[in-house]
């Protein structure tokens, strides 16, 4: 693909990220070098699946980690078509060169809801971004968990779903237990509580969290997670990078052991 456009357009619900998704950035990004999100609301989410997996600031939050993302835009409307959301966009970046990028699933025009929009604001449509056919689907993978559940002394997790550069575990942290004092050279996480009470040891600060809320860890970050609530602690943990594995855990501090 040449790069030719001062902007290339993705739309989406990105709930939750997957290698398809990580695929059709690195595309668009050989088209532009300013890869524009335009994420779906939560409410847009609601309307297509009942309820969105992760609310639409925690999808914000992670897609600005990608190397090859600019900008992520959260759309304000929840039609079926980012019409709007395109609409706005070019109108607040006028005479400039733009194309609006759509994945395998949406291969003709006839597919597409905003070739119309598109058409009349000169917006270029390119198809086969991130490959000619649909790698993954999001609403699979928050439907299918992957793994046994791993029992720690501290409580266990399972792995919801797993691609190159990616991982999500749904992780108990038992009553008055807690994770070791540890950090990863290889990966960055997000933590989201789903249940309980928590603290959170980050570098020299200390955080109290709870349900709803959320945390990001870069990597190379002293960490440490620990249940202070009366029931157990239940969080879901997204892993950014390139190794994933249980080896990428330096621990400093470890109540059963294991330094």
């Amino acid at each position: 693909m040449t790069q030719k456009y001062d902007f290339a357009l993705v739309s989406g619900g990105f709930d939750p990220v997957h290698a398809g998704h990580l695929k059709m950035f690195q595309d668009a990004k050989n088209l532009s070098d300013n890869v524009i999100i335009l994420l779906n609301n939560d409410e847009w989410l609601i309307k297509k699946k009942g309820k969105p997996f992760m609310n639409q600031n925690q999808r914000k939050e992670i897609l600005d980690e990608f190397k090859s993302i600019s900008q992520v835009i959260i759309q304000t409307s929840s039609d079926q078509s980012s019409n709007e959301a395109i609409e706005e966009f070019v109108k607040n970046n006028p005479n400039k060169n733009i194309c609006y990028c759509n994945g395998g699933d949406r291969s003709n025009v006839k597919n597409i809801h905003e070739s119309k929009v598109c058409k009349k604001l000169d917006v270029d449509l390119k198809f086969g971004i991130g490959g000619e056919k649909k790698v993954a689907s999001s609403s699979q993978l928050t439907k299918n968990y992957l793994g046994n559940i791993e029992e720690k002394p501290w409580g266990n997790y399972h792995i919801i779903a797993k691609n190159t550069g990616y991982q999500i575990k749904e992780i108990k942290v038992f009553r008055e237990q807690k994770l070791s004092l540890q950090k990863h050279q290889n990966r960055s996480e997000f933590w989201q509580i789903i249940k309980g009470k928590s603290k959170i040891i980050i570098e020299n600060n200390q955080h109290y969290l709870k349900e709803k809320e959320h945390i990001y860890i870069p990597n190379n970050t002293i960490h440490r997670i620990e249940n202070i609530g009366e029931e157990d602690l239940i969080f879901i943990e997204i892993q950014l990078g390139e190794n994933l594995t249980e080896d990428d855990i330096v621990r400093l501090e470890d109540d059963y052991g294991r330094v």
